[in-house]
């Protein structure tokens, strides 16, 4: 498979409009292209896709194991002529200081070539020197080239070319102009999602002109096609074949809740699941036939007041919670199952499965990667498992409960605490999982949906 992955020098860079940039101008020579997005973000991979035309998919050295990891990326590339993987942060910025779960591990794992994206603006020799500490850095990184943005001129990326091919030996594969028309707008969470957009298709047009314009873009495949065969695991997440359909588990999927990525779904999907997606905002009640929820995370604080109005759906998702229905929520849906949500100097009524109110701060409550060790049995755990993943949101819970937390979470300073709380059968948590680094967790929603079908809960 050809493939690239694309780094940044640091945030910022530019690395998310010349990944969408190649993206475009790939697809628009006929290349069917796969994104890939390093890490646990949800919003880039949006974009990704929307670009492509393939679902996007994430590749998490911290949160998967190397095998897992190689197996995703086979998996998510069947059909397509190049991949596209687009890093996190700087390229060797990882977990706690180190570089556990960087861009740079992830080559490694994928032997896959590396383009450094580097913001040029107010550098012109000096781009050599930090090409060339970031090549020396880790010599099993290969770092084959470079592609500057916000240059100034023609003369400025004549410059930048010569110094860093001369002295650094490494080419130059593009420069990147200052055009702030291109630049992705933003809020609280990162990038503005891709699917509240409306000008993607006529901005990837103008991307891939600047690109075809600027970029050579036969050297990019020339070096994406140098990537060495990268062979299949052993032993495979999905089931030989997928299992015959024992439940249907609604999943909320509109605006407010987008979050998932592909794999949990079609894992689901692979162990007997059928997936019944509707919208919080907009549907009077859940899938008929539903006999588990999967709320997963978004922007329920963007939307809050559709999701307040919508009053029968949250009277319906209520009395699922209290009659036994298997629920499974994360960040945003547990957000939406507690009883208000304050935002902005408005309150919005929600579900009110939960006891709690939210309100949303203006900095940020949590973010990075953490281990949970399960404190509270549910149809999803058992008590003393641990398992890896991510927690990001500006929100807060407020009142007093009696509800049992749900983990113990250690993040990567040694700071522990009590998240979530497990209710019934519903299990609500500020904690963001992907299902391949457990796969049991897809495995034992689609058997608790079975079970409550069989024992006609609903």
């Amino acid at each position: 498979m050809k493939r690239l992955v694309v780094a940044g020098a640091g945030s910022g860079s530019g690395k998310t409009t010349v990944t969408l940039g190649l993206m475009a101008a790939f697809r628009r020579r006929g290349l069917k292209v796969q994104g890939f997005k390093v890490g646990p973000d949800y919003i880039d991979p949006g974009f990704h896709a929307a670009v492509t035309g393939r679902v996007a998919r994430n590749l998490d050295p911290w949160l998967m194991p190397e095998e897992v990891l190689c197996e995703l990326f086979l998996r998510g590339s069947r059909g397509a002529d190049l991949a596209i993987v687009e890093g996190v942060m700087g390229l060797y910025d990882g977990r706690a200081g180190s570089t556990e779960g960087s861009t740079a591990e992830l080559s490694k794992i994928l032997r896959a070539p590396v383009v450094l994206v580097v913001a040029a603006r107010g550098m012109s020799t000096s781009a050599a020197a930090v090409v060339l500490g970031f090549k020396a850095f880790d010599p099993e990184v290969r770092l084959e080239g470079v592609v500057f943005t916000g240059v100034g001129s023609e003369k400025h990326a004549r410059l930048l070319r010569e110094v860093v091919e001369s002295r650094v030996g490494v080419k130059v594969f593009g420069c990147l102009p200052r055009l702030p028309e291109l630049e992705l707008p933003s809020r609280h969470l990162g990038l503005v999602p891709a699917a509240e957009r409306s000008d993607l298709k006529e901005y990837a047009a103008r991307l891939a002109d600047v690109v075809e314009a600027n970029f050579d873009l036969d050297g990019c495949l020339t070096l994406a096609s140098a990537a060495p065969p990268l062979l299949p695991p052993a032993t495979s997440l999905f089931p030989p074949s997928p299992r015959t359909p024992q439940a249907r588990i609604a999943v909320a999927y509109d605006q407010a809740f987008s979050f998932y990525y592909p794999e949990n779904l079609e894992l689901l999907e692979a162990f007997g699941a059928e997936i019944a997606p509707f919208s919080p905002c907009e549907a009077p009640t859940l899938p008929e036939g539903s006999s588990a929820l999967y709320l997963g995370g978004g922007f329920p604080e963007v939307f809050a007041s559709k999701l307040s109005a919508n009053l029968p759906i949250r009277e319906a998702i209520k009395a699922a919670v209290e009659k036994g229905m298997p629920v499974y929520a994360e960040c945003g849906g547990l957000v939406y199952l507690c009883s208000s949500l304050a935002w902005k100097g408005e309150e919005f009524r929600l579900v009110g499965a939960l006891p709690f109110k939210v309100t949303m701060g203006e900095r940020l409550k949590r973010l990075g990667y953490v281990v949970a060790e399960v404190l509270t049995p549910s149809p999803f755990f058992r008590a003393g498992e641990k398992v890896r993943g991510h927690v990001f949101h500006y929100s807060r819970l407020e009142g007093e409960s009696a509800l049992p937390p749900a983990f113990r979470l250690r993040r990567s300073g040694g700071e522990v605490e009590a998240e979530g709380v497990v209710y019934r059968r519903t299990l609500a948590s500020y904690l963001h999982l992907h299902f391949a680094s457990f796969p049991a967790l897809a495995e034992r929603l689609v058997e608790a949906a079975a079970l409550c079908r069989r024992e006609g809960i609903l």
